[in-house]
């Protein structure tokens, strides 16, 4: 696999930081799948030197591809500053997926803050399989101005359920909290009824998700996020714990792993990180 060149199609702006790169001459991404990512390089020169990886949000048979980020630092901002026309150098798509949506189960799909990506696209799958019934998101943000792609999210037809720190829209607190509340709901009106979550966020919202999954003894798939130079196991950075053996690769073992496994396998990070989404 080697790097393709992509022409920004369109940059749009969602405010708070947030935008969406939407990339032409992404054929090779036409079958990627919710969960993969790529690697992302402009023509920067040495300063950032290094490629950043972004989950996708979309990829399609035309060609195109779309990827949404946050500006956090200089290699976001670069992005975000980039004009249509401009060239990006893309690797991909790279990584596991979540597993595919089904009739047989209730998908409650965990999103927080930029970690949206994955599970914008799971979601897409499932309205393209008309599956959407069974797939509701709980999408959650520090204020108001972290959740975006509202309206793309319900014309797929998934249930939408909403959470904000500071209580500006939808249920006050946490995204957690807001999936413990549906979890009780789902049990009580559909007894029997599978339920599997799927999960991307900063770390700490990470680890509670598969906690609350093991309380609950739900099946449960969470994306991580580690920092990595090449994307394909070669660099050996972004190894984590696991139960199955020492060390996996977020890269190449992951980004989407079983909770259970990597679980409480090792030291937690100090400080979250939002998945897939570096500076």
């Amino acid at each position: 696999m080697r790097y393709f060149e992509a022409p920004i199609v369109e940059n749009r702006s969602l405010g708070g930081g947030y935008f969406v790169l939407r990339l032409g001459g992404c054929e090779s991404l036409a079958d990627s799948r919710p969960g993969q990512f790529v690697m992302v390089r402009g023509d920067w020169g040495r300063d950032p030197l290094l490629p950043r990886a972004f989950s996708l949000l979309s990829a399609g048979p035309d060609g195109q591809a779309e990827i949404l980020a946050k500006t956090v630092g200089p290699g976001t901002a670069l992005l975000e500053r980039s004009a249509s026309g401009a060239v990006l150098s893309i690797l991909g798509p790279l990584g596991t997926s979540f597993p595919g949506p089904s009739s047989e189960a209730t998908d409650l799909l965990v999103a927080g803050g930029v970690g949206l990506p994955p599970l914008f696209m799971q979601a897409q799958h499932a309205a393209r399989q008309k599956l959407a019934a069974h797939s509701e998101m709980l999408y959650g943000g520090r204020t108001s101005h972290d959740l975006v792609l509202l309206a793309e999210m319900r014309a797929f037809g998934v249930s939408l359920h909403l959470a904000t720190e500071d209580g500006s829209v939808g249920r006050p607190g946490r995204v957690t909290v807001a999936l413990e509340a549906r979890i009780e709901e789902l049990r009580a009106s559909q007894p029997g009824r599978k339920l599997r979550i799927m999960s991307c966020g900063p770390n700490a919202m990470l680890w509670a998700v598969g906690r609350i999954a093991r309380e609950h003894d739900l099946e449960c798939y969470l994306s991580l996020e580690e920092q990595m130079a090449c994307g394909i196991g070669v660099c050996l950075g972004c190894a984590i714990p696991a139960r199955s053996r020492p060390f996996r690769y977020v890269c190449k073992d992951g980004p989407v792993f079983l909770a259970s496994d990597v679980l409480d396998a090792g030291a937690e990070p100090e400080a979250p990180a939002p998945a897939l989404c570096p500076s």
